[in-house]
């Protein structure tokens, strides 16, 4: 029964990409997933451990995005496609329209932010080694200022629009310049209520690249740039939308509660939180060092106090299940280790005619839906953050609702 829920509950992803945040938190699905990527822990490690031997010409690449330059990369895109035009026609033993497509579809703007996933498993260092950032409800966008325009697009890679600004690049008077000489690259959520770049990131400033930077100078330089130029937080004919970089914060018990507790920064509603690990580089793509979570769910995953008017918020029904008893526990070091078995429920398993690989028994240790207690009955426990512990884990309960999900910008 359990493989069965679990192949009708994997058929229904919209995306292979652990925790992606398009679908719904992993502890709101009814049955917990089967997964052969590691814990989410496990893949933070590895992340840390591959960006140091990780070495990438970010210079050269905020460049290119800056100029619209692919020339190089087009020869190189064509060459492979037709290389494999040729395999596919010496294999194939039938007559089959062949792919034209070529470099002039491909979408280098694709995959140029870093995106987060749902935070599923409490990082032990979570106090210590990240950071919160507040986000307002809006759409997720790559700005790119360079001789002398301003270029808005999606988090797919299509174009939005075009306008002057004062950020380094964007101004009338640096059309003449050379490409090289000032360009800016940001990561933003735009709110079309009060026409603002709400700056969550900064990847290059006046041609300096930073992707190879940790997050906390990242983000002290973003504060220091934008400071020195305070037009770019007022709206004028040579500014039309407003850039307001948005504020972080630790994540030690104490300053999560002060944070919620404070007026937002922002004259928006509150889409969600993203937690931001200290070391991690600017990251194309999904990346497990950064987290996101909706306002509704802090008081379950981290035991953090919010406003009544978050709670109000919270989709009908939608509830995080506790962790199952038969999880793995993790401990200071890192390491995965057996619970208490104390605390494990007593069951016993049923043999058919006291042989085994009855059906109580079923080889994996697991049960029948028959045995187990019913979801209905298990209290759910209140989840106080410790930061020695990472006891959070994936749950039952009911779904919820996906547009809520689909529309926010982790």
């Amino acid at each position: 029964m359990d493989d069965l829920a679990a192949a009708f509950s994997g058929a229904f992803n919209v995306t292979n990409t652990p925790n992606s945040t398009a679908a719904e938190h992993p502890r709101l699905t009814q049955y917990k997933l089967k997964s052969d990527k590691g814990s989410q822990e496990e893949r933070r490690r590895i992340h840390l451990e591959n960006q140091k031997k990780k070495r990438q010409d970010f210079a050269n690449h905020a460049r290119r995005l800056a100029a619209d330059d692919w020339k190089g990369l087009e020869d190189d895109v064509e060459e492979e496609e037709e290389d494999k035009d040729t395999t596919e026609k010496m294999e194939s033993t039938t007559t089959r329209p062949r792919s034209r497509r070529r470099h002039r579809d491909k979408n280098y703007y694709k995959d140029q932010l870093m995106m987060s996933e749902w935070l599923v498993d409490i990082p032990i260092d979570l106090s210590m080694e990240w950071v919160m950032v507040l986000c307002p409800t809006g759409k997720r966008t790559l700005v790119i200022a360079s001789q002398g325009k301003t270029v808005v697009y999606n988090k797919g890679g299509y174009f939005i629009n075009t306008f002057p600004s004062h950020l380094p690049g964007g101004a009338s008077k640096d059309r003449r310049r050379s490409v090289d000489d000032r360009y800016t690259i940001l990561d933003c959520i735009y709110s079309e209520v009060t026409r603002t770049f709400f700056v969550l990131d900064i990847m290059c400033w006046n041609g300096h690249p930073i992707y190879d930077s940790e997050t906390e100078f990242r983000f002290y330089w973003l504060h220091t740039k934008f400071s020195e130029e305070p037009r770019l937080a007022s709206q004028s004919k040579l500014n039309p939308f407003m850039f307001v970089p948005l504020p972080s914060c630790p994540c030690d018990a104490s300053s999560l509660a002060e944070t919620m507790s404070k007026p937002l920064p922002f004259q928006v509603p509150l889409d969600g939180v993203l937690f931001y690990h200290k070391r991690t580089h600017y990251t194309l793509g999904s990346t497990p060092l950064v987290g996101w979570l909706k306002p509704w769910m802090l008081p379950d995953m981290l035991g953090v106090p919010v406003p009544e008017s978050i709670i109000a918020n919270k989709p009908p029904g939608a509830k995080l299940r506790p962790p199952s008893p038969n999880d793995m526990d993790t401990d200071n070091t890192g390491k995965k280790t057996q619970g208490n078995k104390k605390d494990k429920p007593n069951r016993t398993k049923q043999h058919s005619g006291g042989k085994k690989g009855g059906k109580g028994d079923r080889k994996s240790g697991r049960h029948s839906m028959d045995t187990e207690e019913p979801v209905d009955q298990v209290k759910s426990p209140v989840f106080k953050f410790d930061p020695s512990s990472s006891k959070q884990q994936n749950g039952n309960s009911l779904k919820e609702d996906k547009k809520e999900v689909m529309d926010g910008v982790g």
